[in-house]
């Protein structure tokens, strides 16, 4: 088995639990209440460079690249230093991210926040949205 497929095997399970816990029904309910989500291409247009930050803390090719304590503070330090749109990466085994972490930034920054994960299931896409 590649890292790939392990890596999306690791996906599917942890979404099953995740879908065992909060229905679509419900993730689409949580969905509709959320504020409007801010337009990430538009914030990469225009004039000058646009630079898109990330939260990461680990990899499968490279291992542990960060302690982040406070995602939300890292992202508020991007924010601050120009970036136009965080991405947040939220797949937990090779990664070492959360949904948790999506959250924390999205409520911290006023730009653009991107899910970065191994999308697989639609049930995902309403996960980033509510």
């Amino acid at each position: 088995m590649s890292v790939l497929d392990e890596i999306i095997e690791g996906v599917r399970a942890d979404l099953a639990e995740r879908q065992a816990r909060v229905t679509l029904d419900e993730l689409k309910e949580r969905a509709a209440k959320a504020p409007q989500a801010k337009d990430g291409v538009a914030a990469l247009r225009g004039d000058g460079v646009k630079v898109i930050c990330e939260v990461k803390r680990s990899s499968p090719s490279k291992g542990a690249l960060a302690a982040i304590a406070d995602p939300a503070g890292l992202a508020a330090d991007y924010e601050a230093g120009g970036a136009a749109v965080i991405s947040v990466l939220t797949e937990e085994r090779r990664f070492g991210g959360s949904l948790a972490d999506l959250e924390a930034v999205r409520a911290k920054v006023d730009i653009p926040v991107l899910r970065k994960d191994f999308i697989v299931t639609a049930y995902q896409l309403w996960e980033a949205r509510a």
